[in-house]
């Protein structure tokens, strides 16, 4: 199996303080992104990255998945119109518990109050083509939840959603990207497919369905930047990491 990127945005907007920037991409870079993957056809699908994982498909040498954390309302107006144009599959974690409220598990850390999708538009994104996951019902940090908690979080989420879309949900993302042995399972014994941490990196057949890597696309990141994540499947970027990789590299294989 091809090794497969997996992209994590979080809100697609221009951002309403410091404290967010990181996490909002201006809708005039998103598109730049998505216009790359395009014409360069690297997107699949999280459930085309699944089936490969099975043995059920095979993918495009550099395939590039597109995820987004959270349900943003603003990641819905601003995003989903560029991902029709582009023909880009797509997945977006919802906080099932938050559904049409906002992000209350941020604001008390000095972010900026927004509104979260409603069930229309959780419907909307999925007639559009869009897959949609869970990111719990209420974004707690798993590790450590006692086993009913995590029961209500995480089998709960996909029972919330599939009561919204009357479809199954598959994929899971872990809140914070923090998981343990005991919330991995659960996601498991839950019946989803595949589960998203935060950790950089590529997937191939040596990473499990359950701890899926992901490059997190900042708010800064121009298209440079991204490609050279997408190259290199890490979150950091620079103008020097290129060469100073390939030197270590040639030092490798000269034995210094």
């Amino acid at each position: 199996m091809n090794r497969v990127a997996l992209l994590m945005y979080h809100i697609v907007d221009r951002p309403l303080s410091q404290a967010e920037a990181r996490f909002c991409c201006a809708p005039a870079r998103f598109e730049a992104h998505m216009r790359h993957l395009a014409e360069y056809g690297l997107a699949v699908s999280l459930e085309d990255l699944h089936h490969a994982l099975v043995g059920r498909g095979q993918l495009p040498t550099d395939a590039v998945a597109v995820t987004f954390d959270d349900g943003f309302a603003a990641t819905f107006e601003h995003a989903l119109p560029i991902l029709k144009r582009y023909r880009i599959p797509a997945t977006m974690f919802i906080v099932s518990g938050r559904i049409g409220g906002y992000n209350d598990w941020m604001t008390p850390r000095g972010f900026p109050t927004r509104p979260l999708v409603t069930k229309q538009q959780i419907v909307a994104m999925r007639d559009a083509g869009l897959t949609i996951g869970s990111h719990t019902r209420n974004h707690p940090r798993l590790p450590g939840l006692p086993a009913q908690n995590l029961l209500e979080e995480i089998s709960g989420s996909r029972a919330d959603l599939e009561g919204v879309l009357a479809e199954r949900v598959n994929h899971f993302a872990y809140p914070f990207g923090q998981y343990d042995i005991d919330s991995r399972e659960m996601v498991k014994a839950s019946g989803y497919s595949t589960a998203c941490s935060t950790r950089a990196g590529f997937n191939n057949a040596e990473v499990g369905r359950f701890d899926l890597r992901r490059l997190e696309v900042y708010g800064w990141d121009s298209l440079w930047r991204l490609r050279q994540k997408m190259k290199y499947g890490r979150n950091e970027s620079s103008v020097t990491f290129p060469a100073a990789y390939y030197l270590s590299r040639a030092r490798i294989r000269l034995g210094f």
